[in-house]
């Protein structure tokens, strides 16, 4: 469990590093300490785990500085605001399609000054016309006025972009082409697959089944009808019609309840691993989904070795990954949810399992107790588990608690897999022969159907849902904060620490 610990302290030390901006030569001088208390009181363990925590979160702060751009004339931000500039650059991902235009992050290689073209670094934010439509791998002549991202009263949309490594936006460009395939030619491939699948979805079944699938199956959501689109948000369910960490960490957790029950944990940990990798290359395999995918299998290989404290572990030591890597994770929703619903899952679903079966056995004999739990384990703790985790989160960035969220979820997620695997089977066989997919697609459009009509019905329940402000900070960590410290007083965590035994060495 240490290196559990460990990880948060990491994860830590990035967030208080972004809140303090402490110069990176203060944190050196403050690493000093603790790294020479870790060395000359290596027999204590109390003293020596304090001092390693210490040091890790010190770590963590350096490398969140490092990762602070030095914009200088090579940067494309240092000619923010200073007028109408021409760049050259690649689409660097799939577009985002809106309904009037199309936002291109685009990789910037050159920019014109004084009628010269000089080398340029950096990524901007190009906010086009939804026509003429531009791919990935596109080369990019863009002409316009680029600006600092804004500030907003309640919204920073300045820092949202920055975590994403974005810090200039160019709004109503000229743009000429200059140049196709000039990416990645294994994500572009990626993507045409994924094209030629949201065609063929289009093809094997009906509208609003088609657009649904394609928001569960490739992340593809604005085909969708905004009445559908908002009954989603209204019952807390718009999870399912995006690609997050949020719907695989869900994919994880009921294919490993379902699964164990059918096959067997052994053979069960292949089949769930296959399904989360099959459901990866089909979305398109993009970075927030690896990341997710990656947390998912890690969670079920841990589950596979039969103790809760290697699924934490291996939480743990991916969320450290994947900072160390780039810690402006830290702040993508995507990566928020998956590492919060991860987390529910593996510190929920046993108590929550226990405290059900105690109580349904103080008033139903121990066959009906059975049947009880084998009806509600699968669907209701994970999907309560998850969202005990998720909530605070999804508030804070949406702004909006559903009521009927629980209910909701409780009776659409336990067709989730079966309704991926059969549109995935669908989809697949309906890329070779269309016909055959069709029939196959009628298995996805029951599933469909009915979790378009249990969203359809429950979002017309009044006060299914209120906007609120969203909380505070300070609020988020209390919650968090009380929740945690209630588990680790129920789980005995801090004897795993070594402070409790201060006499204890070694």
């Amino acid at each position: 469990m240490i290196l559990a610990y460990l990880g948060t302290a990491w994860l830590l030390g990035i967030y208080l590093a972004s809140l303090f901006q402490v110069p990176t030569e203060w944190i050196w001088l403050a690493v000093v300490l603790p790294a020479a208390v870790v060395i000359l009181w290596w027999r204590e363990c109390p003293i020596r785990l304090a001092s390693a925590y210490c040091l890790v979160l010190l770590l963590a702060a350096l490398r969140f500085n490092a990762s602070i751009p030095q914009f200088n004339e090579h940067s494309l931000a240092h000619y923010n605001d200073t007028g109408w500039m021409t760049i050259k650059g690649v689409v660097a991902s799939e577009p985002d399609i809106r309904d009037q235009r199309a936002n291109l992050r685009v990789e910037a290689h050159q920019i014109q000054l004084e009628g010269q073209w000089q080398d340029i670094e950096g990524t901007m934010l190009v906010q086009a016309n939804r026509y003429p439509q531009y791919a990935y791998g596109d080369e990019l002549e863009i002409s316009g006025l680029l600006e600092t991202p804004p500030e907003f009263e309640d919204f920073s949309y300045r820092d949202y972009l920055a975590h994403r490594g974005i810090y200039s936006v160019l709004r109503r460009p000229q743009i000429k082409l200059l140049a196709h395939g000039q990416g990645s030619p294994v994500y572009a491939a990626l993507l045409a697959f994924k094209e030629r699948a949201l065609s063929t979805i289009g093809a094997i079944l009906p509208e609003p089944e088609a657009s649904v699938l394609a928001g569960i199956l490739l992340g593809v959501d604005h085909g969708i009808p905004k009445d559908l689109e908002e009954q989603f948000s209204i019952t807390g369910t718009t999870h399912v019609l995006v690609i997050s960490g949020y719907n695989i960490a869900f994919l994880a957790g009921i294919l490993t309840a379902i699964s164990h029950r059918l096959i067997g944990k052994r053979k069960a940990t292949l089949f769930v691993l296959a399904g989360i990798a099959v459901y990866t290359i089909l979305v398109g395999a993009d970075a927030a989904v690896m990341r997710a995918a990656f947390m998912g299998g890690l969670y079920v290989l841990a589950l596979h070795y039969g103790r809760q404290s290697h699924a934490l572990i291996s939480l743990m030591v991916a969320a450290t990954l994947m900072t160390l890597l780039d810690p402006r994770t830290l702040w993508d929703v995507g990566f928020q949810l998956s590492f919060a619903a991860t987390l529910g899952l593996i510190l929920l679903v046993s108590p929550m399992q226990e405290g059900l079966e105690s109580w349904l056995r103080k008033g139903l004999s121990e066959t009906k107790v059975k049947q009880a739990l084998n009806v509600l384990n699968d669907a209701l703790i994970v999907t309560l588990a998850a969202q005990i985790m998720t909530t605070p989160i999804i508030l804070y960035t949406f702004g909006r608690l559903s009521l009927v969220s629980p209910v909701t979820n409780f009776l659409i997620l336990p067709p989730q897999p079966m309704l991926m695997i059969g549109g995935g089977i669908a989809t697949l066989l309906g890329l070779v022969w269309v016909p055959i997919g069709q029939v196959v697609g009628w298995i996805a459009w029951l599933f469909l159907t009915y979790t378009v009509r249990v969203v359809e019905i429950t979002a017309r329940i009044p006060f299914a849902a209120i906007d609120i402000q969203r909380p505070s900070l300070i609020v988020i960590w209390l919650y968090y904060g009380l929740l945690l410290g209630w588990l680790a007083w129920k789980g005995g965590w801090l004897n795993s620490i070594g402070f409790v035994r201060l006499g204890e060495s070694g």
